[in-house]
């Protein structure tokens, strides 16, 4: 049978992904209400004018084995939940070839665009092995310009060699620390042009609550403004 994952092209601002039919609806936690949905497709640009923008990069073809069907659903789904904590002006990025696949087959893991994401990877050097990545960045991912490298207002995680469920675990606890000190975005207005200086705050101490409770798997580096740090989940001797 197959599954849709939404009922039209969409990037994930954030708030997205909850709009496939009753009858074959994957079970997920009751949705909050969509701001922009958008899944982005290999004939789809990235959406402009959020402040930041989140990508969740999978560089490494291994992801690609079936036996991640299930834990690849989980983690899609906790990213979502993930974005909802930073608010419904930050865009998150996940990339698609298709927007359905065959539940319980190995569709699901070959309709993520590992292609996609290893161009980003390869642009902005980031290593597959310590991948799958999450980039946090305030600057607009045009993928035209993609050679000028990582943009100076990022935040990246690298996620090592943890499986599925692992990030997605992570991707929980970071998302209740954000939710604890508060949504990040701005209550009213246009988004700014620029990303609030509290955002980059509030993930960097969401991370610091986080970072030695899922083992030595993944890092944590940002660069934003006047925050800057480098945390190592376990420090070597």
């Amino acid at each position: 049978m197959t599954r849709k994952l939404t009922n039209k092209p969409l990037i994930l601002a954030f708030l997205f992904f909850i709009t496939a039919s009753a009858q074959t609806k994957p079970k997920v936690p009751p949705p909050v209400p969509q701001a922009k949905v958008e899944l982005v497709t290999t004939k789809q640009s990235i959406p402009k004018n959020f402040k930041t923008y989140s990508l969740f990069l999978i560089c490494n073809p291994q992801w690609l084995d079936p036996a991640k069907n299930a834990g690849l659903l989980q983690l899609y789904h906790q990213f979502q939940s993930f974005g909802r904590a930073i608010g419904d002006d930050h865009a998150a990025v996940w990339f698609w070839k298709s927007n359905s696949y065959e539940h319980n087959d190995a569709a699901l893991a070959q309709i993520v665009d590992v292609e996609r994401s290893v161009r980003f990877c390869q642009a902005w050097k980031l290593t597959p092995s310590e991948g799958p990545h999450l980039v946090i960045t305030g600057t607009y991912p045009d993928e035209s310009h993609l050679s000028t490298g990582l943009p100076k207002d990022s935040a990246v995680y690298k996620l090592g060699d943890m499986a599925p469920p692992d990030i997605s675990a992570l991707l929980a606890k970071l998302t209740d620390e954000l939710i604890a000190s508060g949504k990040v975005d701005s209550p009213t207005g246009p988004p700014a042009p620029t990303p609030p200086a509290r955002l980059w705050v509030h993930l960097l101490a969401a991370t610091q609550q986080t970072i030695n409770s899922f083992g030595c798997a993944w890092s944590f580096k940002i660069n934003a403004g006047p925050v800057s740090a480098d945390l190592k989940s376990c420090k070597t001797s």
